[in-house]
């Protein structure tokens, strides 16, 4: 970022050469025997003051644009008047740039003399000519150029990446599904998201759209169209959502789509923009560098509304302000490419991004699984173990440096309990692949090795027990989250929940059998029975609970019975109540 300045200063200085090299009177001759004039000393010094005052006038611009636009509005005529006075300045540097970077370079020959020589030309086969004396000047003049891999956030490119990555950006405003005093409600919220492709599919972040049953987009244009939730995942914080086709051929709506690139060959330090609607502002873009590519809060464990998140990849950090509203917008590198999608920011310049590595993965599930009006997800498969890295525990084990991962605690009912599998085991193999975790960050690819499995799958587990080595077989199930699927029960005044083995292992619940009350509505049978957020229903009149879906056939039939007493069988904690609800009609 400090070099910003400096390269914007050569980048305009060559600019204005450009414009020097049509008006200054010293030919010299062209590749294909053209004259073209080049600048004396007195014209550098000319080029300098030029450049200069350029500068000077671009930054001026930038200052008196963004004062009006505080002060009035950003649609004022004073403020549209200085932004097309700030346009035709930034295109004739592109136009002088354009053309001194396309048509010619500057070579130094061996007697010390320049050559303007037209690119077209260079690149054409030359006549066999006499051998001369290498010059080692003549080749530092003008060697060979490699395309910068990391380039760096001059003005120029800046001013390019926005203009590319722009027109993909939206605002989102997302009406979510939640639960609270018994009731299911929407809970309104704005963020941002990015177009990948030209099905008019949106890459955002699951706190944003997630549960999503209400979604308007504002694209680049303006226009308002709606979305469609057509999948997520809060394990990596992610959603796609759709737009409306009928919608945009209706009203002849277009819009353009961005490129995806790689999150791989991210470094730190390296240059990347962020674009998004932070506090509803929309098409907002800072400018940053990566400041880590691959951070983990291992070993804490982060959730969105109780939903784990974080789990399958680490994070890119970068110092590239991001603020609420920003989520699910993009951060690009200087070549316009997407490299991850913005998801927090903790201040003090710590903010973070799901890399798109990890979002390509996620979008391709989620659009396998998107079928026939069902919402699109990520299969995963689960073993049931805790995993914590080696580092310091190698010397206590007797194991190799790089050899296993340490199982730190088993779940309950699980595939790992049933195998055999037991805390403090060294997980070494799965199916003859190694696994080795020594640092907190290797944690995520062994649980995404994991969760790539087969559901479902027999794998064999090659494990190391004090100074045995052992083989066990284990079934793979899916993974769910400790947050199941929720309900409203209206008549009676609760909101309830699937207990997930997950959740019963927090809770150190015997099974995963039952559904956990959540919320209560004040005033109605279940608060006046006093049953408590937290109890787990086992049974209703009588009849097992087993799932959600068994104490909604078991409250429709209720209603519809119009029963004015309902028994239920609760846990709280390790004991078992009984709960009478008087029901009114």
């Amino acid at each position: 970022m400090r070099l910003s300045a400096q390269l914007a200063r050569r980048w305009l200085r060559a600019a204005v050469v450009a414009s020097a090299l049509m008006s200054v009177a010293v030919p010299v001759v062209m590749a294909d025997e053209r004259t073209i004039d080049t600048p004396t000393a007195d014209q550098w010094s000319q080029v300098d003051r030029v450049m200069a005052d350029k500068v000077k006038l671009r930054d001026d611009l930038y200052l008196i644009i963004g004062s009006l636009t505080a002060q009035l509005s950003p649609n004022h005529p004073q403020v549209a008047s200085r932004q097309r006075q700030l346009d035709e300045v930034r295109k004739e540097i592109e136009k002088l740039q354009t053309t001194l970077q396309s048509t010619y370079r500057i070579q130094r020959e061996g007697d010390g003399s320049l050559k303007l020589v037209a690119l077209a030309d260079a690149a054409a086969p030359e006549k066999p000519k006499k051998k001369a004396k290498k010059n080692p000047a003549a080749a530092a003049v003008a060697p060979d150029v490699k395309p910068d891999p990391y380039p760096s956030a001059t003005p120029q490119k800046v001013v390019a990446v926005t203009d590319k990555i722009f027109p993909a950006v939206v605002r989102l405003d997302v009406a979510q599904e939640i639960y609270s005093d018994g009731k299911r409600n929407l809970q309104r919220g704005i963020g941002s998201g990015v177009i990948i492709d030209g099905e008019g599919r949106i890459l955002t972040n699951y706190h944003v759209a997630g549960r999503g049953v209400e979604i308007y987009v504002t694209l680049a244009n303006k226009e308002r169209v709606k979305g469609k939730l057509i999948g997520d995942d809060h394990w990596t914080d992610l959603a796609i959502v759709q737009l409306d086709k009928d919608e945009l051929k209706k009203k002849n709506i277009t819009y353009k789509f961005a490129e995806l690139g790689t999150s791989k060959q991210l470094i730190p330090g390296q240059d990347v923009m962020a674009v998004g609607t932070p506090f509803g502002l929309a098409r907002t873009m800072t400018l940053g560098v990566v400041s880590n590519n691959e951070r983990t809060f291992y070993p804490d464990r982060l959730t969105i509304d109780e939903f784990e998140t974080g789990w399958f990849a680490n994070w890119i950090q970068m110092d590239t302000p991001i603020n609420p509203g920003n989520s699910g917008g993009p951060l690009v590198d200087m070549d316009g490419y997407v490299v991850g999608i913005n998801t927090r920011g903790g201040g003090q310049n710590l903010n973070f991004a799901v890399p798109i590595d990890t979002a390509k993965y996620v979008v391709e599930k989620i659009l396998e699984t998107s079928k026939d009006g069902k919402k699109g997800y990520v299969p995963r498969s689960d073993l049931g173990v805790d995993l914590k890295p080696l580092q310091d525990l190698e010397t206590f084990y007797d194991i190799d440096i790089n050899k296993g991962v340490l199982i730190n605690s088993v779940d309950r009912n699980s595939p790992a309990s049933k195998a055999g599998i037991k805390s403090q085991d060294i997980l070494l193999e799965i199916d003859g692949k190694s696994v080795n975790c020594r640092f907190p960050e290797e944690i995520a690819p062994v649980r995404r090795m994991i969760a790539d499995i087969t559901i479902g799958k027999e794998v064999t587990l090659t494990l190391k027990r004090g100074k045995e080595n052992l083989t066990v077989k284990a079934k793979t199930e899916k993974l769910e989250g400790a947050v199941g699927q929720e309900r409203e029960l209206k008549t009676w005044g609760l909101s309830i929940r699937d207990v997930t083995r997950a959740y019963a292992n927090q809770r150190l619940l015997d099974d995963d059998k039952g559904v956990v009350v959540t919320t209560l509505s004040p005033g109605y049978p279940a608060a006046k029975a006093e049953l408590s957020p937290g109890d787990v229903v086992r049974a209703v009149n009588g009849e097992e609970v087993n799932d959600i879906d068994a104490l909604q056939k078991l409250f429709d039939e209720s209603v519809k019975n119009k029963d004015d007493q309902v028994l239920f069988n609760v846990q709280r904690g390790r004991g078992q109540r009984t709960v009478i609800l008087k029901v009114t009609y």
